[in-house]
């Protein structure tokens, strides 16, 4: 029976001698060496993930197209100044030109280039029914006149406007959405840097289409006309014929600055919240994610603190929701509406329906940064709230110092500083 009694491990042919199992630990000659190298948490690593790639590209993106900028519109100027300057005997005639004077020249050689366009169409329809070849130069009549009635600065917004459409085109395409997803939509987890700027003309719902046409038509003329303004009331500024280089500079720094920001934010705050939440959730979930990239896409957001206002009380979160890649110019909308709500305090919005009531702008600013920072404190997902307060934040920096940086840039872009009148004052 002893011999047949299966084999347990502590056995003895004799009680001299001592009994050892196998399954006990054998002693170390080095304990402290083994017990000193710790594995840092997923959580502690997951806040070290560096930055500083995306904060480069921010920086040296905004220096360089702010640089661009301004050499572009000191060409442009000094163009215009020779045009109008030509076959002129007097020396002192440039230092009568007022900025006015070359955006005057430069649409009367806008209207005059329509014109001409004009007529080649209709000369190379001659073939078409009158009724089609009447309907095609109508319409492009309409539009050219259309577009030479507006500022400059609107002219830029309705090229971007047309940008995003293309963009939105190409995402309602099931063989591009993939190469959409990988280059127009910014990715926290990715670790790119070049869709922060890319996912600024991207729009992935009709929805966000519309409002971004929309503030671009309205609040974007109106930021590219208060930078007119603004560098027309400055004493000693340059001439300028065009403010359209200046409002591109603005947009593409505001949507990159937006879009670091919430980068920042998502990686070191948010994510490792929700790490530091999935690691201490059951170990034996049936539906526990492989990678924590993945663990992190089909997590909820972190439990809201804020429980005084009933009125915005969190949803149900659904089975499986998503942390999908950040795609729109939400952050560069909001800077457009800071900018005009700042440079004109006494302006106002109408909606559409009823046609007769408005707001002040300022208060409808006001109102939307408070639902942003309550989006953040109830973990609302829906919308990209730091985004938003981040373009709300430039668009105030901006305000203070942007034109001294921008007289700067251009003064100090060239060999020969631009042209200037003589009479600040009067130039418009």
């Amino acid at each position: 029976n002893r011999l047949s009694r299966p084999f347990i491990g502590r056995l003895s042919f004799s009680s001299s001698i001592p009994r050892h199992t196998v399954l006990e630990k054998i002693p170390t000659v080095f304990p402290s060496i083994r017990n000193s190298t710790t594995t840092p948490s997923l959580v502690a690593r997951i806040r070290r993930q560096p930055v500083r790639q995306q904060t480069i590209f921010v920086v040296l993106g905004s220096f360089f197209v702010f640089t661009w900028a301004a050499i572009s519109t000191n060409l442009e100027t000094d163009e215009w100044v020779a045009r109008l300057t030509r076959g002129q005997g007097s020396r002192t005639w440039p230092n009568t030109i007022r900025s006015v004077d070359l955006k005057r020249a430069a649409d009367i050689s806008l209207a005059q280039e329509l014109r001409d366009n004009l007529k080649k169409l209709a000369d190379s329809t001659e073939g078409l029914p009158n009724v089609i070849r009447n309907f095609v130069v109508y319409g492009y009549g309409s539009v050219a006149q259309a577009y030479l009635n507006v500022t400059d600065g609107k002219r830029l917004c309705w090229k971007i406007g047309l940008l995003n459409v293309g963009v939105w085109l190409a995402w309602r395409s099931n063989g591009l959405r993939s190469y959409m997803q990988r280059n127009f939509a910014h990715d926290v987890l990715s670790g790119k840097s070049r869709t922060l700027l890319t996912s600024i003309l991207s729009s992935r719902y009709s929805v966000v289409l519309l409002l971004n046409l929309l503030f671009l038509d309205g609040f974007g003329s109106s930021s590219s006309f208060h930078m007119t303004k603004r560098m027309n009331e400055s004493i000693g500024a340059p001439l300028e014929a065009t403010s359209a280089y200046h409002f591109l500079a603005f947009f593409v720094s505001a949507g990159l600055f937006s879009g670091l920001v919430s980068h920042i934010v998502h990686l070191k705050i948010i994510y490792p919240r929700m790490i530091a939440r999935l690691s201490r959730q059951d170990s034996h979930s049936a539906s526990r994610p492989d990678t924590w990239a993945a663990a992190l896409r089909t997590a909820n957001a972190p439990t809201p603190r804020l429980r005084l206002l009933r009125f915005f009380r969190r949803s149900e979160a659904p089975e499986n929701p998503s942390l999908m890649p950040r795609a729109g110019a939400t952050g560069v909308l909001y800077a457009m509406m800071m900018l005009t709500a700042l440079g004109f305090p006494d302006a106002e919005i109408s909606p559409y329906y009823p046609p007769s009531w408005s707001l002040p702008l300022q208060w409808c600013m006001s109102v939307m940064l408070v639902f942003d920072v309550v989006g953040i404190w109830r973990g609302w997902k829906f919308f990209d709230h730091f985004a938003h307060l981040a373009g709300a934040a430039f668009a105030a920096i901006y305000y203070n110092y942007g034109t001294q940086l921008w007289i700067w840039l251009r003064i100090n872009s060239v060999d020969e500083p631009p042209s200037k009148s003589s009479h600040p004052s009067q130039r418009s």
